[in-house]
């Protein structure tokens, strides 16, 4: 057995492992040894056969000679290494494992995140031979940098033969089994059709080569769903849990239609339509890996090997139409099966690496110049010499935005990395949600979460401004409140404020002329006793909405701004309030009511909001959420109006 896992190395495991009961996690910790002869020894000696086997086509650091067998312990360290490097991996890339029941469903891993931690075994490898210069994973040799990738390949493989399949939390929460069996025979019964179709049309449809590989016996496939060959029938499945996911990458979640109510057709653009192209190509890919299949040159069935199992963005055009045709039948099959999309709340699925991403004011602008260049040479025919002039003034222009993108981005990470993360959030409040709408990438509005006992502390807190300034500013206040409640132990939201308030004007010279910011920051600030159900909130600017029995109340902070005299001797006030178990309060910033929107060019305004609270009060937590999202996008899109401000909503179920 190897030894590279210590006896409490289940805790590793335990923390990639889907247990809503935590029945699975008790067992791993309770029978670890058992456990660790399968998540250990055995996805080790699975790794090294299986890449055993594909040697020759990739440049490897080992020599495969011996079985693993025959290997001694020295040598089987370095694989045991690999196995016992799995839940770091999984967990950087927000994935968890779980036992499969009739068939392991793909999972979807973008070609990007198997070279972030292909590169980190590589990295490890260097530290390992400490041998000549370090040169970096994107610098390898191309069969160098291959055989890292196709390890990594290997473990969702690895993970199938000990009965367990990868799965990302964003994505199970879409999924349903009874969804996916409705999903899985309208999947059958179009095939079918175009069965059916085939008889007069002598030409093969895309559909029919989507649920069966070319090569099927036509006459084995029977028509009812439930006598269908077992693989054939996972197939179906398959493609059924991962329709969800395709909609989640741009923005969708999916839910039945009500009676009586016939919903629009989803009308896919062409940039979504692109999206979910690359998450079908995922899943295709990751289906044949699953299933022993690698890339190579040629489609060979007995070697398994394929051409097209490579990045999407390598595919030949029509490769790719492939995947796009199949997406194009997605809103059909949703009104086969009486489901409708609706637009997810954007927090949701802000951990998803495949999904598309709003449109920032830079993207808009780089995307607007190509659109009017392409109109201008529709309209004017240029001459060679200025045709060049314009290409190069317009590459300058996009490595300018490119580069203002790439700051922003970064800008995006760092704030990213003090924001709370979802499972904190839900381990505070398991019925919540966050709605949280950057205007340009990044946001002057930031949300706080503490535990401090039996208490919970949480704040809504919107900067003035949005961008990089309102960003800096997010990132000082949020630093200057985590060090009132982390550090100093603060409970009480006046004596948070009174420090808050105070180190930030005092940080930003508020006041003095020439050289002061004038800039603020609004913000709600609760303190929950978990013990007494009291609720202790103070503020200045941001309400606090407390919702009972269908009445809501709204809460104005009592403190006001005044002139900052570097004193601040002002004393802040909190209001209590006794709460009881499923009522709901909702922090937030004025981004929501501000946005313009509407047949009027309106502003949605905080009557609305509350109303709009008021009727979806009913409906689960996380649903409120999308609802909310689905409602300010509605309103936004009737004249095509751009975001207006940050947008930050805070939905607690007690």
């Amino acid at each position: 057995m190897s030894q590279f896992v210590t006896n409490n190395g289940y805790q590793v495991w335990q923390e990639i492992v889907y247990s809503p009961d935590n029945s699975l996690k008790r067992k791993i910790a309770q029978s670890w040894l058992e456990y660790k002869q399968i998540f250990i020894d055995k996805i080790a000696e699975h790794l090294y056969k299986d890449i055993q086997h594909t040697k020759h086509l990739y440049s490897s650091p080992y020599i495969f000679k011996r079985d693993f067998e025959r290997l001694s312990e020295s040598e089987k360290s370095t694989w045991y290494e690999y196995a016992g490097n799995i839940p770091k991996k999984l967990k950087s890339l927000n994935l968890l494992i779980r036992p499969y029941k009739d068939f392991c469903r793909t999972c979807l891993i973008p070609y990007s995140d198997l070279e972030i931690i292909a590169g980190e075994d590589h990295y490890l490898d260097c530290q390992r031979k400490k041998s000549g210069p370090f040169v970096s994973f994107r610098d390898l040799p191309g069969e160098r940098r291959r055989f890292y990738i196709e390890l990594n390949h290997l473990i969702p493989v690895a993970l199938k033969k000990i009965g367990y399949e990868i799965i990302r939390p964003e994505e199970i929460t879409e999924i349903s089994e009874k969804m996916v069996w409705k999903f899985a025979r309208a999947i059958h019964s179009r095939y079918m059709n175009e069965i059916r179709k085939e008889d007069t049309v002598p030409k093969r449809s895309t559909y029919l080569t989507w649920i069966h590989k070319t090569g099927d016996v036509r006459n084995e496939v029977v028509r009812n769903f439930d006598d269908l060959p077992e693989e054939i029938k996972h197939s179906n499945l398959d493609n059924a849990f991962q329709i969800p996911a395709k909609l989640l990458s741009v923005g969708y979640s999916i839910r039945p239609v009500k009676k009586g109510y016939r919903p629009p057709a989803l009308h896919l653009k062409e940039e979504e339509i692109e999206t979910m192209a690359r998450v079908e190509h995922i899943r295709w890919c990751w289906d044949k890996i699953l299933h022993g299949w690698i890339s190579g040159k040629v489609k060979d069935d007995r070697k398994k090997t394929h051409p097209a199992i490579i990045p999407y963005e390598d595919l030949s055009e029509s490769e790719k139409e492939k995947d796009r045709e199949l997406v194009r039948l997605i809103p059909a099959l949703l009104q086969d099966v009486d489901y409708e999309a609706v637009h997810v709340n954007p927090e949701r699925i802000s951990k998803l690496p495949y999904a598309i991403k709003p449109l920032s004011s830079i993207q808009r602008i780089l995307d607007e110049t190509g659109k009017i260049n392409l109109q201008i040479r529709k309209l004017v025919a240029l001459s060679p010499g200025v045709e060049e002039m314009v290409e190069a003034r317009n590459r300058k222009i996009e490595e300018a935005v490119k580069e203002i993108e790439s700051s922003y981005n970064y800008a995006l990470h760092i704030q990213e990395s003090f924001l709370p993360d979802n499972l904190f959030v839900r381990e505070c409040f398991p019925k919540s949600f966050i709605l949280f709408k950057p205007k340009d990438i990044v946001s002057g509005d930031f949300y706080f979460f503490s535990k401090q006992d039996h208490s919970i502390i949480f704040a809504a807190a919107d900067c003035t401004g949005h961008g990089i300034p309102g960003a800096l500013l997010s990132t000082i206040g949020y630093g200057i409140l985590d060090q009132a409640v982390n550090e100093l132990k603060l409970t009480d939201p006046s004596d948070i404020l009174q420090h808050l308030y105070s180190r930030m004007h005092r940080f930003l010279k508020l006041g003095e002329e020439k050289t002061g910011i004038k800039d603020d920051m609004d913000i709600a600030l609760c303190n929950l006793d978990m013990q007494n159900l009291t609720l202790t909130y103070s503020g200045i600017g941001n309400p606090l909405y407390y919702l009972n029995k269908g009445k809501l109340d709204e809460y104005r902070p009592g403190n006001f701004r005044k002139n900052y005299d570097g004193k601040d001797e002002h004393e802040y006030i909190s209001d209590s309030i006794h709460i009881n178990t499923g009522d709901s309060i909702y922090l937030l910033s004025d981004g929501y009511a501000d946005q313009f929107g509407g047949s009027n060019h309106k502003k949605y305004q905080s009557s609305r909001l509350k109303n709009f609270l008021i009727n979806i009060q009913e409906l689960p937590m996380p649903e409120q959420g999308d609802r909310l999202y689905e409602e300010i996008e509605k309103w936004r899109e009737i004249n095509d109006e751009e975001q207006t401000d940050d947008i930050l909503v805070i939905g607690i179920r007690i």
